[in-house]
């Protein structure tokens, strides 16, 4: 995947292109209508397998309006915030990246009627992507109180036909959907309600709090099982217009240059391939604001040489040398040498202690310490010789295993890889 013309937020792992963090599964935690009494649930997982979308993260779960009559609602907040901050003199909205075949979907058990599962009138294909930019209070008994959200809403197209708004048929391609939005897209909202924009006041996305994805009922419009399968969220440097750009998207197979190349993925996998879109013409390319830590490197850099220029001087120059520049008192030359000679000796030791320490902390080789321990977390696998499927053709194993991390037996392993 190329993010030429953008800056990368989220991206599969585990080493994105800066300024990206990789998606993680843990850094999400649910935020469902069984707050309120509901039944509808969500997860996240990332994805394993297959290899040309590893690394991407899986948004599912079960929209139910039975339960709240009519109501309902499934999402997942982030704990982690945006890399930059989403300043609108910088940035002028996000892009969506939704791969159009999921690797895992929600298993459900459809109604023997033909009916829509969760009492809705059709299947989830609308979701939100929400931002708070303000803290939410809580109660008394830790409960977070309800704020005003920032809400944008877009709809995985369907067969027939009807598009969202925001889809950008120039990126999309036969194995995603790019979605592009502007700040305006985001409306004010509190408890799935609109607010007065006068009363909710300005947006400001660099005071983002928290983000986060939904999928809600609208009052019994969807429900049901559903899956969407993000590859990267990324922000739109301000342009002239959003679809300037469009005209000059490109194939990142077809770049040739070395500026071009220097975007690609570091998976280099042609799945993860789809048309880049160049800066329009004068358009600022988005950089992060240096951070402190350049300035403490600077300043320990300009140390270290000052002392090691000081100390060649201490340790070679004559005495006559040093008399005539003033310098009348300095320590004893030998120590010049000596200190070296002991932080050698030193790191020689530093060595030895932790060869020793981990020779008196490892195991023998019959102790079952080297197979397994007290945190083991063994997925069962079926090890009868009638059992011929692999693990990655089990679904109901590859499910199970999306939302943990398994120990394998060792028999098993031994038994795929030289049986």
């Amino acid at each position: 995947m190329a993010y030429y013309g953008t800056t990368p937020l989220f991206a599969p792992g585990p080493n994105p292109r800066a300024p990206a963090l990789p998606w993680r599964s843990d850094d999400f935690y649910a935020v469902d209508d069984r707050v309120r009494g509901g039944t509808s649930h969500s997860h996240m997982g990332i994805v394993q397998y297959p290899p040309n979308s590893r690394g991407e993260i899986i948004f599912s779960g079960f929209l139910d309006t039975t339960t709240l009559g009519g109501a309902g609602f499934a999402s997942q907040a982030s704990s982690k915030r945006f890399p930059v901050p989403l300043a609108k003199e910088r940035f002028q909205g996000l892009r969506i990246v939704v791969r159009k075949q999921p690797s895992w979907t929600e298993p459900s058990n459809p109604p023997s009627d033909g009916s829509i599962p969760g009492g809705g009138k059709a299947p989830v294909t609308s979701f939100v992507f929400e931002i708070k930019t303000q803290e939410p209070p809580k109660r008394p008994d830790g409960r977070r109180e309800s704020v005003v959200v920032w809400e944008w809403s877009f709809g995985i197209p369907q067969q027939d036909g009807v598009q969202d708004d925001r889809l950008n048929t120039q990126l999309t391609n036969d194995d995603f959907w790019v979605f592009d939005s502007t700040w305006d897209d985001f409306k004010p909202m509190y408890r799935g309600r609109p607010v007065d924009p006068d009363t909710a006041g300005e947006f400001k996305p660099e005071e983002t709090y928290e983000w986060s994805l939904m999928a809600r009922s609208n009052f019994q419009s969807q429900s049901g099982p559903f899956t969407l399968q993000l590859h990267s969220l990324s922000a739109l440097p301000v342009r002239a217009e959003l679809g300037a750009s469009n005209a000059r998207a490109v194939d990142v197979h077809e770049q040739t240059g070395p500026a071009d190349a220097a975007w690609a993925d570091e998976k280099g996998l042609p799945a993860h391939s789809f048309r880049a879109v160049g800066p329009a013409e004068g358009a600022p390319v988005a950089r992060t604001t240096p951070s402190s830590g350049e300035y403490y490197g600077f300043a320990l850099f300009i140390f270290a040489t000052v002392l090691w220029i000081g100390w060649v001087l201490w340790a070679l120059l004559p005495d006559s040398v040093l008399l005539a520049m003033g310098i009348t008192w300095y320590p004893n030359r030998e120590w010049a040498f000596l200190l070296p000679a002991w932080s050698l000796f030193a790191v020689l030791a530093v060595y030895a202690v932790f060869i020793a320490t981990n020779l008196r902390n490892t195991p023998e080789l019959d102790d079952i310490a080297n197979v397994t321990d007290s945190h083991q977390n063994v997925l069962h696998v079926e090890m009868s010789p009638s059992a011929h499927t692999h693990l990655f053709e089990d679904q109901e194993k590859l499910r199970q295993s999306m939302h943990d991390i398994y120990d394998l037996p060792p028999t098993y392993v031994s038994r795929q890889t030289h049986l």
